[in-house]
């Protein structure tokens, strides 16, 4: 998993490596995100189950609101702000 803006700070690494449960879903990795690195990982998720409008979240390349979606050995993510940028 590759991190960038504030969630690269928070966990003050640009990769991690995560084992999760066979059958784990982005929820629970967001859940599990926020109980290793609080700060903004606790925003991952809205209030209403899916991903905050507020993240990047991209598996394998696509951007992904579901927070049910089921996570596959070997999904890379990433997970960014969703605006981005600098002067």
């Amino acid at each position: 998993m590759a991190l960038a803006s504030i969630y690269r700070e928070a966990a003050r690494a640009k990769e991690l490596t995560l084992d999760l449960p066979e059958g784990s879903t982005l929820g629970d990795l967001a859940s599990k995100l926020s109980g290793l690195y609080g700060g903004p990982f606790k925003e991952l998720m809205a209030e209403e189950g899916s991903i905050s409008r507020e993240a990047l979240l991209l598996v394998d390349g696509m951007n992904i609101r579901q927070a049910s979606l089921k996570l596959k050995d070997g999904d890379f993510i990433f997970i960014a702000s969703e605006v981005v940028g600098g002067a």
